[in-house]
C-alpha cells in the first residue's frame, strides 16, 4: 500500500494540469454543497424552532380528516376548504396525558379563519386566527412579548395581534388601528357566516420574525368557537302565536287535531278574537366550551416527542379513538413543506451538477489514462495485476478527492462567512422562510461537511471506473509499443 500511495502521488504532481481540473470540479462541488445545504438547515431550522417554540410544541394532535392531512392551520384539501375535525374524547384524552412523565404541558386550541372590518365601513382585512385558553396557552408558549396592551385573559373576550397584523389592518381598513379599538370579525366556513365584535386588546412581537409572525392572530377560545360554527342552541328570533302556545299545552287530541266536524253558517260564525302575538327572542349563541380541534404537547426533552407520539399513536389505535400524535412538520403543515419543497429543487440541482461533473471528470481521466498508457502497459509487463492498477487509480482519486474537498471544504465556510458579513435583507416571502428570518444569518454544520465530502468522493470514484476499464482492456505488448 506504501508503494501505491507513492507512484498515485507522483502520477498526481506529473499531471498537474489534468488534477487541477479534477480537482477544480470537486472544490466546486463542496463549495455549492456547504453553502446550499447551509441556506436549508438554516431554513428549517429557523422554521423549527419558530414554530415548536411558538405555536406547535414538540408533539401536535387533532382529529384525523379523509379529505387530507391535519395541520394547525386546517385540512389541507387538495380542492375547497374542508371542515376541520373537532378533537374526541377530550376528557379520556386528557387522562392519559396526566400519566405521562414525558409531557411538560398540553393546550388546546382551535384554528379559524375571518375576515376584520369596522363599523359602517366597507373594508376588509383578512385574519388567521388562534383561538386558545390563555393561561395554559401562555404557559406553554411565552415566546411572543407584549409591545402594547395587556395579554388576553381568562373569560375576556379580545384580540391580540402581532405589529405586522396591526399595521396591514390598518392599511386595509384605511384607518389607524390602535390598542382598544373594536373590530367586527365575520367567520366563514360551512358553518355560514358568524359575526362578532371585539376589541383589540394587546400588540405582541417576536425574537425571530417568520411569515406565520405576521399573519397568526390570538382570540378568546368562545369568540373562536361561535365564528367556526362550534355553538350550542342558535342566535335566532322565533316568533310564537297565543295559538301554537296553547296548542303545544294542551294534551287533549281532539283539540289537537279537531274532533268532530262542526258545520256553521258564515253568518252565525262568530268574530274571531284578535291574536296577539309573543315574541321569543332566545340568547346569543353559546359556545362548546368542550370543543377543541387540536392539543399541543411540550416535552421535557426535544429528544421525547418521537416516543410520546409513537405512544399516543398506539394508545389511540388501541381505544378506537379517531385521532393521531404528529410532530411539529405535520403541525406547521404548508410552512415546512415550502423547506420541503426548496430543498427538494435544490437535492435536483444538485444530483444534474453532479452528473455533469461526472461527464467532464470521466472524459478528463480518459484522456490521461490514453496518455499514461505505455505506463500501464509496462506496469502490467512487469507484473502488475489488474488490481493493482485498479488500486492505483482509485487512490488517485481518492486523493485528489480529499485533498480538494478539504480546500472546497474551506472556501465554503469562508462564503458563508462572507455572506453573513453582508447582513443580507430578506426582501420577499420566499427569503424571508429561506433566511428563517429578515436577515440572512447562516452557519455550517458538521454534518453537511461530512456529507459533502462522502458526496464527492462518490462522484470522483464513479467518475474514474470507465477510464479504468477502459485501460485494462489494452494488451500489455500493446501498450508499451505506443509509447
Amino acid at each position: 500500500m506504501p508503494v501505491l500511495i507513492r507512484i498515485a502521488f507522483r502520477n498526481l504532481l506529473e499531471h498537474k494540469s489534468k488534477t487541477l481540473i479534477i480537482g477544480i470540479l470537486l472544490a466546486l462541488g463542496v463549495i455549492i454543497l456547504i453553502v446550499g445545504n447551509s441556506f436549508m438547515d438554516t431554513a428549517e431550522r429557523g422554521v423549527k424552532d419558530t414554530f415548536i417554540a411558538n405555536y406547535t410544541g414538540d408533539v401536535f394532535i387533532s382529529g384525523t380528516s379523509p379529505n387530507g392531512k391535519v395541520s394547525l392551520f386546517g385540512v389541507q384539501a387538495a380542492g375547497g376548504q374542508e371542515t376541520t375535525p373537532i378533537l374526541p374524547y377530550l376528557d379520556k384524552l386528557d387522562a392519559k396525558l396526566a400519566t405521562m412523565p414525558q409531557v411538560a404541558g398540553s393546550a388546546g386550541q382551535v384554528t379559524g379563519f375571518g375576515l376584520v372590518t369596522l363599523k359602517d365601513s366597507q373594508d376588509q382585512s383578512f385574519a388567521l386566527l388562534f383561538g386558545v385558553e390563555p393561561t395554559e396557552y401562555r404557559r406553554l408558549f411565552d415566546g411572543a412579548k407584549l409591545a402594547e396592551g395587556t395579554f388576553l385573559l381568562p373569560g375576556q373576550d379580545g384580540l391580540v395581534v402581532s405589529k405586522k397584523t396591526l399595521e396591514r389592518f390598518s392599511k386595509d381598513l384605511e384607518k389607524t388601528i390602535k390598542v382598544g379599538d373594536t373590530v367586527i370579525l365575520t367567520g366563514m366556513g360551512k358553518a355560514g357566516f358568524k359575526i362578532r365584535q371585539v376589541p383589540i386588546v394587546g400588540v405582541v412581537e417576536y425574537p425571530t420574525e417568520s411569515e406565520a409572525t405576521d399573519f397568526i392572530s390570538y382570540v378568546d377560545i368562545n369568540t373562536l368557537r361561535i365564528l367556526s360554527g362550534m355553538t350550542l342552541g342558535n342566535d335566532e328570533d322565533v316568533v310564537v302565536t297565543e295559538e301554537v302556545k296553547a296548542l303545544l299545552a294542551t294534551s287533549d287530541e281532539d283539540a289537537m287535531f279537531g274532533g268532530e266536524e262542526v258545520i256553521t253558517s258564515s253568518s252565525a260564525a262568530p268574530k274571531p278574537a284578535p291574536k296577539t302575538v309573543t315574541k321569543v327572542v332566545h340568547k346569543a349563541a353559546v359556545a362548546d366550551t368542550g370543543a377543541w380541534q387540536f392539543k399541543v404537547l411540550r416535552t421535557h426533552s426535544p429528544a421525547q416527542a418521537a416516543g410520546v407520539i409513537a405512544e399516543l399513536n398506539a394508545w389511540f389505535a388501541a381505544e378506537g379513538i379517531d385521532a393521531r400524535a404528529s410532530d411539529w412538520k405535520a403541525a406547521a403543515g404548508p410552512f415546512s413543506q415550502s423547506i420541503d419543497v426548496v430543498r427538494i429543487v435544490f437535492n435536483i440541482a444538485i444530483i444534474i451538477v453532479a452528473i455533469v461533473a461526472i461527464i467532464i471528470m470521466m472524459n478528463t481521466l480518459v484522456i490521461s489514462v490514453i496518455e499514461r498508457t505505455g505506463e500501464i502497459g509496462t506496469m502490467r509487463a512487469l507484473g502488475a495485476s489488474k488490481g493493482f492498477v485498479r488500486k492505483m487509480f482509485l487512490i488517485e482519486t481518492i486523493a485528489i478527492a480529499l485533498v480538494f474537498g478539504f480546500v472546497g471544504t474551506l472556501l465554503g465556510m469562508g462564503v458563508v462567512g462572507i455572506l453573513n458579513a453582508l447582513h443580507i435583507q430578506a426582501t420577499n416571502a420566499f427569503l424571508n422562510i429561506l433566511f428563517a428570518g429578515k436577515v440572512l444569518h447562516t452557519s455550517v454544520s458538521a454534518i453537511s461537511v461530512v456529507s459533502s465530502l462522502i458526496l464527492v468522493m462518490g462522484v470522483a470514484v464513479v467518475a474514474h471506473l470507465y477510464p479504468v476499464a477502459l485501460a485494462l482492456k489494452i494488451e500489455p505488448v500493446r501498450a508499451m509499443q505506443t509509447e
